[in-house]
């Protein structure tokens, strides 16, 4: 652990944490004690920075309650409290700079009902397949606006005449989630075991400018990908036309 040096101004300061909150982590045996070099005097370390951080993120973000918070906190070793608090920092910065783009909202489990004309049932579905996730925190189920667009997107794919009896249903657009989570994985191990040790924000940028280009490339890739099979079907009709007109006995 890092020399006590923090007073509790400076403390609450570094984290955006206030120190009643603080005080409270401590008597329940989520912090550490603070050094007393003589009374009436606390002094706090960088750990205890990390640990307040890394406390706030997984409230705020992971919505985890403090008694499993104190279980992380508590079985991990210092130098994985460090690897998960960078992480979960650099979670956070990532996330917010990728999804300041979309112009889509939070919404409601009944607002994505009564909106979107999606069932509870049918959402549910969805997620059990991968193609959302229901979210909880204190107001209650929502799902986030990177999911609302799919379901949006989806919706008006619909539509346009795209039907599930057609063959286009949950599992047709469950390709596309298997297909993108497998790029999503192999970028990410790939981004963190190469990038992984530089300053959290400096990191987060990186990996949203490289996502928006990735993006951008494989809508081009897509694209062509369809033209490609088209001309396929083009050639392949071509050619056969030409067979049967050779193979037609003459009259």
């Amino acid at each position: 652990m890092s020399s006590n040096t923090l007073k509790m101004k400076e403390l609450e300061s570094r984290t955006g944490v206030g120190r009643e909150a603080i005080r409270f982590y401590i008597r329940k045996g989520i912090l550490p004690q603070p050094e007393k070099p003589q009374k009436n005097v606390a002094l706090y370390s960088e750990d205890h920075v990390m640990r307040i951080r890394l406390i706030k993120r997984l409230q705020e973000d992971k919505f985890l309650p403090l008694g499993r918070i104190k279980e992380i906190l508590k079985s991990a070793e210092v130098s994985n409290l460090s690897t998960i608090s960078n992480l979960t920092e650099f979670e956070f910065a990532f996330s917010t700079l990728v999804n300041g783009d979309i112009s889509f909202d939070d919404l409601r489990l009944k607002d994505v009902t009564s909106n979107l004309g999606f069932s509870k049932e049918e959402l549910l579905e969805m997620q059990k397949i991968g193609i959302v996730q229901i979210l909880n925190d204190e107001d209650g189920a929502y799902i986030d606006k990177n999911d609302v667009g799919v379901l949006e997107k989806w919706r008006e794919i619909q539509s346009l005449g795209f039907k599930p009896e057609a063959g286009y249903d949950l599992n047709f657009l469950n390709r596309y989630v298997e297909i993108t989570r497998k790029i999503g994985a192999e970028e990410v191990d790939q981004f963190l075991e190469v990038f992984g040790s530089l300053p959290t924000k400096e990191s987060a940028l990186l990996g949203a400018q490289g996502v928006e280009a990735v993006n951008e490339i494989i809508n081009l890739l897509h694209k062509r990908a369809v033209r490609e099979r088209i001309s396929e079907y083009v050639s392949q009709t071509m050619t056969e036309s030409e067979n049967k007109s050779v193979s037609k006995p003459l009259a």
